[in-house]
C-alpha cells in the first residue's frame, strides 16, 4: 500500500484547526514553514526578509477561517502575495524618498522645487493637462503601474505609456515656464 498524500493530510489538518484544533496548526507550521521560507528566499534573497514574510504569511492564514481545496497551493499563493505586497510597499517608500529632487516623475531643479508649493503643483497639473490626462497621472503618481492604469481606464498598456510621455513632455515645458517667470 502506497504512502498517504501528505497534501490531503494537510487539508485535514486545515479542516481539524478550523474546528478547534491549535495542535493540526502547530503540525502544519512545523511541517511546511521550512519549505515556505526556502520558497520565500529564492523571491528575496534575503533571509530575515523571508523570515517576516512567512510570518505575515501564517498570520494571515489563521485569519482565513473558511475551507480550503488545496492547503498547500493556498498557502504559497498567500505567501507570493504577502511577497508582491512588501515588494510594492518598499518600492513606495523608496520613490517617496526620491521625491525630494522631483516631482510625480519629473526631475526638478532645486530652486523651481522649493519655489512650488502643493497648490502650485495642482494648478499647474489642472491647468495645462485634460481631464483624461490629469486622471492617468494621478493613477500614475498614486503607484499605480501601466498595466493597472490601462485596466481602470479602460486603454491599451500602450496606449497608457505614450500618454504618460506626453503627460511628462507637457509637465516638463510647464515647470520650464514657471522656473523663467
Amino acid at each position: 500500500m502506497g504512502r498517504p498524500n501528505r497534501n490531503d493530510d494537510a487539508d485535514v489538518l486545515w479542516s481539524n484547526y478550523l474546528q478547534g484544533d491549535r495542535s493540526a496548526l502547530k503540525e502544519l507550521i512545523n511541517r511546511f514553514n521550512d519549505p515556505l521560507l526556502m520558497f520565500l528566499l529564492g523571491k528575496t534573497r534575503d533571509r530575515e526578509v523571508a523570515r517576516e514574510i512567512a510570518q505575515e504569511t501564517w498570520l494571515k492564514m489563521t485569519k482565513h477561517k473558511k475551507g480550503i481545496k488545496n492547503f498547500k497551493a493556498y498557502l504559497y499563493k498567500v505567501a507570493s502575495n504577502a511577497w508582491i505586497d512588501m515588494y510594492t510597499k518598499q518600492n513606495k517608500i523608496k520613490s517617496v524618498e526620491n521625491a525630494a529632487s522631483s516631482i510625480n516623475g519629473i526631475a526638478v531643479k532645486p530652486e523651481v522645487f522649493h519655489k512650488l508649493g502643493a497648490e502650485d503643483i495642482t494648478k499647474m497639473y489642472r491647468s495645462c493637462l485634460t481631464d483624461g490626462e490629469y486622471e492617468l497621472w494621478s493613477l500614475h503618481c498614486e503607484g499605480y503601474n501601466s498595466e493597472e492604469i490601462a485596466q481602470r481606464l479602460s486603454l491599451q498598456r500602450k496606449t497608457v505609456d505614450n500618454k504618460k510621455s506626453i503627460i511628462r513632455k507637457k509637465l516638463m515645458s510647464e515647470m520650464k515656464n514657471f522656473a523663467n517667470s
